[in-house]
């Protein structure tokens, strides 16, 4: 599992990197409701979107897999939405 780890080290440091930057990015567009959900849509997007060509290039990528990192998005998109919608954010 370590060896495994350490061949994909450089795509999940690319992948903290947009997860970061993109939380970053929210919490300095704080007053700005509408400018939060276009970050936290695009940062939901990248994720998808990193995880379906990561598995792409290695060889990996099943439907299964594909429909998985939809899905997490769908969620995080819907959580966003109805956090939105109840006035928490």
């Amino acid at each position: 599992m370590y060896k495994k780890f350490k061949k994909h080290l450089a795509y999940y440091i690319s992948l903290l990197v947009i997860l970061f930057f993109g939380l970053v990015l929210t919490f300095l567009a704080t007053p700005n409701i509408k400018l939060q959900s276009v970050i936290v849509s695009l940062t939901i997007s990248f994720y998808v979107l990193w995880g379906i060509l990561h598995h792409m290039i290695n060889h990996e990528l099943t439907p299964r897999i594909m429909i998985e990192y939809i899905l997490i998005g769908v969620l995080g998109i819907s959580i966003l939405f109805f956090m939105l919608m109840g006035g928490v954010i």
